[in-house]
């Protein structure tokens, strides 16, 4: 898809001279990444997330119940794994038994900025402009600490069964078995995305009408448990 003469980026006011994939090309395999979604982006948002998208990448195609896409797609992140003992031991050094696999601690905070830019992202494929506000982000996949470690109750189940309760209206998409998405319309122009990654990893998204202060986000390896099975050889 070309780009239209003084285009901007779909996060900011900036110029857009590249377009970026919305999710990020590394989130599907090598040899299906034609035809994929994009939209106009600056430099800067383009590659300042390199290093966020590529853990968030590994995190989520790890994750129990995930479906061969995820598979193909961790023979990627394997390779980094190997090349960066320093990136093994900062993603998985929580990592502790649990059911046939382990569960580890997710850094909420990248993996959040992964998300947000993602909603912008289809935003602007949805609607054709920018999104001047921000984006809440809850991950319902993710498993409680407390509750997957100490049998205590679920705090986030509530917003869990709200979330889930609602009825999506489905975008077409190309590779609908690394990605896809609904949105629900609300009152007052809010809306409501449901992300879902390798048929199994469920993120909210949700519109809020100004922008956030990044500090305010959730710090890392707060609140929730990425789960995982039989990780393999070679890590």
């Amino acid at each position: 898809m070309g780009m239209r003469k003084n285009a901007t980026c779909y996060m900011c006011p900036e110029r857009a001279t590249t377009r970026e994939h919305a999710p990020p090309q590394c989130f599907f395999p090598e040899g299906s990444r034609a035809n994929l979604i994009t939209v106009p982006s600056c430099p800067d948002h383009n590659s300042r997330n390199s290093l966020d998208v590529e853990y968030t990448r590994n995190v989520i195609c790890t994750q129990h119940g995930v479906n061969g896409a995820a598979s193909a797609v961790f023979e990627t992140a394997k390779r980094s794994f190997q090349h960066s003992p320093d990136l093994t031991a900062r993603t998985f050094r929580t990592m502790r038994p649990f059911g046939d696999g382990g569960s580890f601690r997710v850094d909420l905070a990248r993996h959040q900025k992964v998300m947000r830019a993602l909603a912008f992202a289809i935003y602007f494929r949805d609607t054709g402009h920018r999104h001047e506000g921000d984006w809440r982000i809850f991950t319902s996949s993710f498993l409680y600490a407390d509750s997957l470690n100490h049998g205590r109750p679920d705090p986030w189940m509530p917003l869990r069964n709200v979330l889930e309760s609602g009825e999506f209206t489905p975008k077409a998409v190309m590779q609908p078995e690394v990605f896809k998405y609904g949105v629900l319309e609300m009152d007052g122009g809010r809306i409501l995305y449901r992300f879902e990654f390798y048929g199994a990893v469920i993120v909210h998204a949700w519109v809020i009408p100004y922008r956030l202060n990044p500090r305010i986000y959730v710090p890392a390896g707060r609140g929730h448990f990425g789960t995982v099975w039989e990780l393999g050889e070679g890590l």
